[in-house]
């Protein structure tokens, strides 16, 4: 199933673009709903890097274990303003994020999520949750980029 949340952010697209790529970045979007924490000996660098697999433990509000999760970026289109990144867990077979930005002025941008989900008898339950999630997502960056 597909979910596809969008938003108007008030800041130009260079500014969401570098604060697309930093890990530090999606650690405080995603809070406090939901939490994601290296697993032992991956740290988790400061950009992320296409290729690389990451490896995390995910929670829900910090105190429900939801297994690990792995997120892998195979796409940072500078040109294209577009981030690919394959995700899957305990909870999901396929979590495939991509994230767009539309320039509608110089100092405003259409910020757009789009996940596919694939998780069995969940993705229903999944998709659904995704919903409220990018939303509160999408919320956390226009406080991160008003600040």
């Amino acid at each position: 199933m597909r979910a596809r949340i969008s938003t108007i952010i008030k800041t130009n697209e260079d500014r969401i673009w570098d604060e697309l790529q930093k890990v530090s970045s999606l650690l405080y979007v995603a809070s406090p709903i939901l939490q994601f924490k290296p697993q032992k000996d991956h740290p988790l660098p400061e950009r992320w890097t296409i290729g690389k697999e990451y490896k995390l433990r995910l929670s829900l509000l910090g105190i429900i274990p939801l297994g690990d999760h792995f997120i892998t970026l195979v796409a940072l289109d500078r040109k294209e303003r577009t981030i690919i990144s394959n995700e899957h867990g305990t909870l999901t077979n396929a979590w495939n994020h991509t994230i767009r930005l539309e320039a509608i002025d110089d100092q405003t941008t259409e910020y757009t999520d789009e996940i596919d989900i694939h998780a069995g008898i969940l993705t229903c339950s999944i998709w659904l949750f995704s919903y409220v999630f990018y939303k509160h997502r999408q919320r956390r960056w226009k406080k991160l980029l008003d600040s």
